[in-house]
């Protein structure tokens, strides 16, 4: 009897460590870089990420996930035709 009852424990913490052994991660959470039209984002492997700005023409190595940006910018949004103040022209009649 206390063979079988040792038996039931030793498959019972067995079961526990592979469970928490095979437990799923959570999914990283989605960066606000990802759909930005001024970032540059490389994907490795065990979901490591290499990201790079490149806002203003300069590229910019960022250490850290992104979540606000006051430079954002949707990658599907149109490019606006300008930008800055725009000199209006008086054609003379």
């Amino acid at each position: 009897m206390p063979t079988i009852v040792l038996l039931i424990l030793v498959r019972l913490v067995a079961a526990m460590v592979n469970a928490f052994v095979h437990r799923e991660r959570a999914a990283k959470p989605k960066l606000l870089c990802s759909e930005c039209a001024f970032a540059h984002i490389q994907y490795g492997a065990c979901g490591r990420r290499a990201i790079s700005c490149t806002f203003g023409g300069g590229v910019r190595v960022l250490k850290l996930d992104v979540l606000y940006c006051t430079d954002y910018r949707p990658r599907m949004a149109p490019v606006r035709p300008g930008i800055g103040f725009v000199r209006e022209i008086v054609c003379a009649d």
